[in-house]
């Protein structure tokens, strides 16, 4: 798995599951979010680098051929940063705060 992977490795129509890293605990253990709430842990150095929490990755599974030094077919994972993704996310969460910054005006009735 090759760490230093960037978006320009990601071919257009590329499809995976995305998750959200939600954080990162001493630097070793990375917890990311799947869109049903889900988590999964998983070694850190297993991120693309500069990973941060917050940034949305695309899980890409690579099907192998069966070869005679494996028993069976391999697959592989390969976590992507999905920059625009991460900022399209970012740019909601901003739209968000910002609306909740402007208070109704008038009395207010519980």
């Amino acid at each position: 798995m090759s760490k230093e992977a960037t978006d320009a490795d990601v071919p257009p129509d590329a499809e995976g599951e995305r998750y959200v890293v939600d954080r990162i605990e001493d630097g070793a253990w990375a917890v990311l979010e799947d869109r049903d709430g889900g988590t999964l842990d998983l070694p850190a150095s297993w991120l693309p680098i500069g990973t941060e929490e917050g940034a949305v990755l695309l899980a890409l599974v690579t099907n192998g051929a069966s070869d005679r030094a494996t028993s069976g077919d391999a697959s592989s994972v390969r976590f992507v940063l999905d920059h625009d993704a991460t900022r399209d996310r970012v740019e909601r969460a901003a739209s968000l705060r910002e609306r909740l910054k402007r208070a109704p005006s008038g009395d207010l009735d519980l």
